[in-house]
Formats: structure tokens, C-alpha cells, sequence
């Protein structure tokens, strides 16, 4: 894809200061002060432009990742394939540094650059800003806000394409999607949250490629299945995998089961409704969540056959779940636990005595098993009567706790 420099003014873009976290500023500043370049650059500039609120500020500097650590005494510089400097601007606060990357296809002999049957393993070639406007994934994520002058630069064509609600890719889809696979992914989140349409050459090589997306290190997987599904548009997000068949390729275990028993698409978007809800309500969602959802329909068929020769068959089904799909996606061990909390509740809650009410109400983990068993209750008739209790009852221990923190409040006051 070859195009000119496109430059706009601030009248033009209509992004202002006003519209950018002012530590990104202060960091800007510093790069500049000390002779870099400084540029916003990514999603938020397009998320701007799309009239969104972006979720996080990247800058894109000339300055590699020494100069920067150099110049930021609080930052670190993180990634192997892909290295970037953090600097933090408070305990819990940090922002993105890059610096700009060469075009890899020229770079290929360097130590630095790394290719695997296509692939990119390594990309740590540092260039011009030019270069890194076209080793990007899409236009769309390729436009670059000088922090200085105020100027917009785009080399992709990239603002016509948001003007005109197209999600291109800046390769050919054919080579894109060999070098990173997780651009398919990317392509999926991007089309499902952001109203725009990806183009038919980006839509039909997913569908040809997406077994490559097992070429992807299962942990880095674990992160990009989470980003579509917590995006707030984790239905739509979810019917594309499906439609791209990516989704046979990340999860083959329940996908085999879904092809016999389709109430399980059913239990998927009742589960990822309720999750796009939480997240518009601002309300907290829990990674591990997914995860059960996803792997339930393997895990009960494992469950049935090892139960019936072992009496350790329930941990043993979720062994083998949890090592059967770290092969596809790896989940951490801290999420494991949590899964495994949900799935062994789930029987509990057919016992409604008020020793084991006491009991549940108390745990951790509570609401995250009951708010799976409600949803499995809308899939099976036999359930609902105990979902309708325990929401009852749900709601009584919400309204305690909230009287509860009321009084402590209170108390806080007084004194």
C-alpha cells in the first residue's frame, strides 16, 4: 500500500488539548524538551475522531527505549517480541512509549527482526516515523498527532477510511495475517465496538487463515479473546468468531460439543448479554467469568465420564479441561482457581437450607456462581426455581451489605 503524507491542522482534526490526559502532555513535553519527537498515536486518535472517549493514551517517539528510561526515571521497559517503555506517572498510573519501528520486510537480516514461516517473532528495528506508519495493522490505528505543532500525519489514508466507516488493513490481508494472526482477532474487536466495516478482502482472508491463529502463543491469546469479549460488545464479538471460524480454532473442545448440542450457543449469549450489561452499568466483570462460560459444555463431558470410574472425577475433569485447552489458550493459574470455584458451587445451589444459604452468601466468589447458575436457568426448566430463590435472596444480602456500609459510613462521619 503506497500513499502520501496527509497533514492536518488542528481546525482540520478538531482534536484539542482538552481531549488528551494532561500527564500525556507533561510526558510529550519532556521528549520534546530533550530534542525527541513526541506524537500521539493508535487508537486514541481514532477513538477521538469516532467521538469516543479513549480508554488509553500511546505515544510514539524517535527515541529508543535507553533514551527514554534515560529521561523517565519512573518507567521500565517491557516485551521481548515487541519492546515498549512504561512510564509511570503514579503507583497504578503508567502510559505506553514507543519507539518507532522500521518496516520489517527491509530489516529481515537483523538479529533485532525475527520472521517464523511468516510470522513475526521479533520487531524491535527502530525508524522513521514513516516506516512505523506502515508497519501497522490498520489505517484506521495509523494516524500520528504531533504533540508539538499540533499537526495530524497520515500516511495510510486513514482519515478517509474513518470518514468513511471502512476498517482496512495496510498490507494485504494475506500478509498481514501471517505476521501477526492476532490482527484477525483485533479485526474482530474493531468491526464489533467501533461501527465500522471492515473490507471484503479483510473479511474473507480471516475466514481462509484463521487456523493461524494457533500459530499465536496461547498466553497471549488469553488477553485478546478477554478484549473482545469485555468490549461491550462481547455478543456481537462472539457471533464473529463464530462466523470467521475463529472460534473452532481457540476453543475445538466446545466447538465439537456446540456442532451436536446447539443450546450452547444459547448459554454463550445469555452469558456474554449479561456481560455486556455489567460493563455498560459500570459495574466490575470478572476475567475467569469467560472462561467458565467457554470451557462448561467440555468440562461436563468430562465430568460424566470420570465420575462414573473415579470418585476424584470432578477434579479430574477439570484438570484435564484446563491442560486440554492450554493448548489453544493458556489461562493462569490465578484465574484457574476462580473457574474452579464457579463450576464446583454450581450444585450447590440446589440445596436451599439456610445452613448452606449462610454459607454462600459469605464466599468470595459468591456472585459469580450464582449469576452462572441463573443464566444456566434460562437453558434449563428444572433450575429456574432455584435461580428464582436465590435471586431473592441475592437481593437481600446486596441490600444488607449496602445498609451495612452505611452505617460504617456513618460512624466515619460522626467522628
Amino acid at each position: 500500500m503506497k500513499t502520501s503524507l496527509e497533514q492536518y491542522s488542528k481546525e482540520d482534526h478538531g482534536i484539542y488539548q482538552d481531549n488528551i490526559d494532561k500527564d500525556v502532555i507533561e510526558i510529550s513535553d519532556a521528549l520534546i524538551s530533550n530534542g525527541y519527537q513526541a506524537f500521539l498515536v493508535g487508537g486514541c486518535i481514532r477513538d477521538i475522531l469516532l467521538g469516543k472517549k479513549p480508554k488509553d493514551f500511546d505515544i510514539a517517539t524517535d527515541a529508543n527505549p535507553a533514551e527514554i528510561c534515560k529521561i523517565f526515571k519512573n518507567s521500565r521497559v517491557i516485551g521481548r517480541r515487541f519492546k515498549i517503555v512504561h512510564v509511570y506517572t503514579s503507583e497504578k498510573k503508567y502510559f505506553e512509549v514507543t519507539t518507532f519501528r522500521s518496516e520489517a520486510s527491509k530489516k529481515n537480516h537483523s538479529n533485532k527482526f525475527k520472521k517464523s514461516n511468516g510470522m513475526i517473532k521479533r520487531d524491535n528495528v527502530f525508524g522513521t516515523i514513516s516506516q512505523d506508519a506502515f508497519r501497522r495493522d490498520f489505517t484506521a490505528n495509523s494516524l500520528y498527532l504531533d504533540l508539538d505543532s499540533e499537526i495530524l500525519h497520515d500516511y495510510v489514508n486513514g482519515i478517509n477510511d474513518i470518514k468513511n466507516k471502512k476498517l482496512k488493513l495496510i498490507k494485504k490481508p494475506a500478509i498481514s495475517y501471517q505476521e501477526d494472526p492476532v490482527r484477525m482477532l483485533r479485526a474482530v474487536r474493531f468491526e464489533s465496538k467501533l461501527d465500522l466495516e471492515l473490507t471484503d478482502d479483510c473479511r474473507e482472508a480471516i475466514s481462509k487463515m484463521a487456523y493461524m491463529i494457533n500459530n499465536v502463543s496461547p498466553f497471549r491469546l488469553f488477553d485478546e479473546v478477554l478484549k473482545i469479549m469485555h468490549s461491550g460488545n462481547a455478543v456481537t464479538g462472539y457471533k464473529k468468531l463464530l462466523k470467521f471460524n475463529l472460534f473452532k480454532y481457540l476453543f475445538p473442545y466446545t466447538h465439537d460439543i456446540m456442532e451436536k448440542n446447539h443450546i450452547y450457543d444459547d448459554f454463550f449469549v445469555a452469558a456474554l448479554k449479561n456481560t455486556d450489561t455489567r460493563i455498560k452499568d459500570n459495574l466490575h466483570v470478572n476475567p475467569s467469568f469467560i472462561y467458565a462460560v467457554f470451557l462448561w459444555p467440555y468440562f461436563k463431558k468430562l465430568e460424566q465420564k470420570y465420575s462414573q470410574k473415579n470418585s476424584l472425577g470432578v477434579d479430574l475433569a477439570f484438570q484435564k479441561t484446563i491442560d486440554s485447552q492450554a493448548k489453544y489458550i493458556a489461562i493462569p493459574n490465578f484465574f484457574q482457581s476462580t473457574i474452579s470455584t464457579i463450576w464446583s458451587l454450581q450444585d450447590s445451589f440446589l440445596n436451599l437450607s439456610s445452613r448452606n444459604i449462610q454459607y454462600l452468601t459469605n464466599l468470595h466468589k459468591f456472585r459469580a456462581a450464582y449469576d452462572f447458575f441463573y443464566i444456566r436457568s434460562t437453558m434449563d426448566d428444572n433450575l429456574k426455581i432455584y435461580a428464582d430463590k436465590w435471586h431473592e435472596i441475592q437481593k437481600k444480602v446486596v441490600s444488607k451489605k449496602s445498609n451495612q456500609d452505611k452505617k460504617r459510613y456513618g460512624k466515619r462521619n460522626r467522628k
